[in-house]
């Protein structure tokens, strides 16, 4: 799951960003409404959005009344310190899905970002497979054989991106993004580490592995693995 979280307090966004990063899911943040919807235009494929309403540049509402203009429908939890019911009405009535005012509990926060997660989880497929490779998204649990593999979070966010790209060869600097976000500089060089941890617990036949790589370009869960295509 990727998520975009927009707040212009430091601490504020430090705090959010690592709750749901500990929940497994890669995080990227902006600080004003203008960063925010550049961002949007580029990742496209948000599955939820945390907007504060007050911003500079570009004030939440506006940015909310722009992407919903745009056609995008991930879902949106708006922050704010407003604590009035027409402002609560006006941002539902702009296109929110839920409304939390500050302060609030961090656990409260998190059900409600599971819950919208959860309504928005008919766009995506709960449980993936793979040959004998079984991912519950929702249960974060991997079967291998019928056996249960413990993951990581990141080995779970990597396989599950794979999955979802079957059949296709995904370029390094696509996974780097989807894994690391803005960190991606300083965390890529990992990749190839998280690749091999991710194989040795899923790939139980070595004759046809279930993680290709095809070198320079990226990895892949392909029907037919390739003979040409090595481990790295």
């Amino acid at each position: 799951m990727r998520v975009l979280i927009i707040e212009d307090e430091p601490t504020m966004l430090s705090a959010l960003s690592d709750a749901l990063t500990h929940e497994r899911m890669t995080v990227d943040t902006a600080i004003d409404g203008r960063d925010a919807l550049g961002k949007v235009h580029v990742e496209q494929a948000y599955d939820l959005i945390l907007l504060d309403l007050m911003m500079p540049h570009m004030d939440g509402l506006t940015f909310l009344r722009t992407i919903r203009a745009e056609e995008y429908t991930m879902p949106v939890l708006v922050l704010t310190a407003r604590d009035v019911q027409a402002d609560k009405v006006t941002g539902l009535d702009t296109g929110a899905d839920d409304y939390l005012t500050k302060p609030f509990d961090l656990n409260e926060l998190l059900a409600r970002v599971r819950a919208l997660l959860r309504r928005r989880g008919d766009t995506k497929t709960a449980i993936l497979k793979a040959g004998q490779v079984v991912l519950n998204v929702s249960s974060h649990t991997c079967m291998v054989a019928g056996r249960l593999v413990v993951l990581s979070p990141k080995e779970e966010q990597l396989l599950d991106y794979l999955l979802r790209n079957k059949g296709r060869i995904v370029p390094r600097t696509e996974l780097e993004e989807h894994l690391w976000g803005e960190q991606t500089a300083l965390w890529s060089d990992t990749l190839r580490t998280h690749v091999r941890y991710l194989r040795a617990k899923v790939d139980t036949d070595p004759r046809t592995p279930l993680i290709v790589t095809e070198r320079g370009r990226g990895y892949g869960i392909l029907p037919q693995p390739d003979q040409e295509r090595q481990q790295e």
